[in-house]
């Protein structure tokens, strides 16, 4: 397996590296879709070596951009501190980075939701004139980037056998009125309000612990509104995924009133925001979904987790997709 062959590879490459000058030892820490995470063990120090493999957003040098926007978001406090990148790929096919080891459990629902909307709020509270941005992707029209997207993803979907045509079916008429009713995004350019948002605020890319919690994993920030991290993290899309857990109405209002509390903004209407939103955050969710279970059958895909695959079975599933979508494309 990639992460076996990598395993060796790492303690060789930090052999010749100046990184590390005493002893240490590299383990197989945890691997996403488009990455694998090992934990170098340094003494006292310890450290996340990542690799990338594949890029999301479609950016030749995603390694980099990870790096750099690790760096942006250094002065919030509540994000991994980075301290070296190689997207040289001279020794590896992939692109590295080295940053520092969070010791803490991953989010859970029933009891870090506020950790959660403090977090956010720091992050979101960056003043963008003081800190380095030139290198993100910028979102101004988000319903129709949302649309965009998920085109992309469905492309080769639509025209599988592998789905199911109840399921593509319903695929079809989602992206029919994502088109008819994105015209709704105008509210977003007329009350513009753009921070870093993560865009993949699942429960274990936070990192909670008693003395301080963070979020991790930012192979993928844009600046936008704000409505796209927290609607992603209040969405059942999400608290399903890998929390099976879905958020009550007291548990999000209580979420938006610590949110609201904390964030250094003027323009608080984050709810309204948030609703108009979670459509397309659903219709990019599902896509996303349709779209990796088509790579799934392919046999030279660098990463397969089979937990994930079975999550993604189940989105699928033409009954857990009506009842998302019945406020939308059945009222």
């Amino acid at each position: 397996m990639l992460k076996d062959d990598l395993l060796n590879e790492i303690s060789e490459y930090l052999m010749y590296s100046a990184f590390l000058d005493n002893e240490y030892t590299v383990n197989f820490l945890a691997q996403g879709e488009y990455n694998i995470n090992f934990l170098i063990d340094s003494k006292n120090e310890k450290y996340v070596f990542r690799v990338n493999t594949g890029s999301q957003l479609g950016i030749e040098n995603q390694i980099k951009y990870e790096y750099d926007s690790l760096k942006a978001l250094e002065t919030s406090g509540v994000t991994p501190k980075v301290f070296f990148v190689d997207d040289s790929k001279g020794f590896f096919d992939y692109g590295i980075l080295i940053m520092e080891f969070l010791e803490g459990k991953p989010l859970n629902y029933k009891k870090n939701v506020n950790n959660a909307a403090k977090i956010f709020a720091k992050i979101h509270s960056l003043d963008l004139e003081e800190v380095n941005t030139k290198h993100f992707l910028i979102e101004e029209n988000i319903f129709s980037e949302r649309i965009k997207e998920s085109k992309k993803l469905l492309s080769n979907v639509l025209q599988s056998n592998k789905l199911s045509l109840e399921v593509k079916k319903m695929f079809h008429n989602f992206l029919d009125w994502a088109e008819k009713n994105k015209n709704k995004e105008k509210y977003f350019i007329e009350n513009k309000w753009h921070v870093i948002n993560n865009t993949e605020v699942n429960s274990h890319n936070f990192i909670i612990s008693d003395k301080k919690s963070y979020l991790i994993d930012w192979e993928k920030p844009v600046i936008s509104d704000p409505c796209q991290d927290l609607t992603q993290f209040l969405a059942p899309t999400t608290t399903l995924w890998k929390g099976n857990y879905i958020l009550n109405r007291e548990e999000k209002e209580d979420f938006f009133k610590v949110y609201t509390k904390y964030v250094k903004c003027k323009d608080n209407d984050i709810r309204e925001r948030v609703n108009l939103y979670t459509p397309y955050l659903y219709l990019r969710a599902l896509s996303w979904c349709a779209y990796a279970y088509l790579e799934y059958q392919n046999p030279d895909k660098d990463i397969k987790n089979m937990d994930t695959f079975e999550k993604i079975k189940e989105y699928l599933d033409i009954d857990f997709m009506n009842n998302l979508l019945k406020d939308y494309l059945h009222s």
